[in-house]
């Protein structure tokens, strides 16, 4: 069985893939960046994912922050990551989307925040580190050999404040101000 999962340079998405493979899923990538993609492209090596799609998304949160209240950028960003990873895992038969997230280490990982991004896609998300804590997720990466690979960078987008209880119907009309189905449409060309 197939899953995407959204492969980040940090610590978390590395041990989650690695704990699915486990489970007998074979895993294609999905790395979102900014600069250059070179840590993703050795941890996937290092892990055994064989296929990795990138996606540059600064022009998406560009659109994102022009557009939205600043609060929402994490869940509107994510929202859009979980699109794309369904769309992609359409034309791959993928069953599932994989993600490194667990509760309550940064503000879009809340239980009301998860339940928002859950709603933007049909697709099954699996999260198997959603009650790991830190120091477990970082044992396991270095027992894996991801930890010195990973990249600490923090995401320059990252509001001040961010919301931590978002309610959907808020979420939905902040997305009224995207344009969703052009943005996936000119970035899956």
């Amino acid at each position: 069985m197939k899953a995407i999962i959204l492969l980040s340079p940090g610590i978390d998405s590395p041990v989650a893939a690695n704990l699915m493979q486990k489970q007998g899923l074979e895993l294609i990538g999905l790395n979102f960046f900014m600069d250059n993609h070179n840590a993703v492209d050795k941890i996937a090596k290092k892990i055994g994912i064989k296929k990795v799609h990138y996606i540059n998304h600064k022009e998406i949160l560009t659109q994102i922050k022009n557009n939205t209240n600043p609060k929402y950028t994490c869940l509107l960003c994510k929202r859009m990551m979980y699109r794309f990873a369904e769309n992609l895992a359409k034309k791959e038969n993928a069953k599932f989307i994989v993600t490194g997230e667990n509760l309550g280490q940064v503000a879009s990982q809340t239980l009301d925040n998860l339940a928002v991004l859950d709603n933007a896609v049909d697709t099954p998300i699996l999260r198997p580190l959603l009650c790991f804590d830190k120091n477990e997720i970082i044992d396991i990466a270095k027992k894996i050999n991801t930890y010195g690979l990973s990249e600490n960078k923090k995401c320059l987008f990252v509001p001040r404040h961010p919301s931590t209880k978002a309610k959907l119907e808020i979420i939905e009309k902040e997305e009224s101000e995207l344009d969703i189905k052009g943005i996936i449409n000119s970035l899956n060309e």
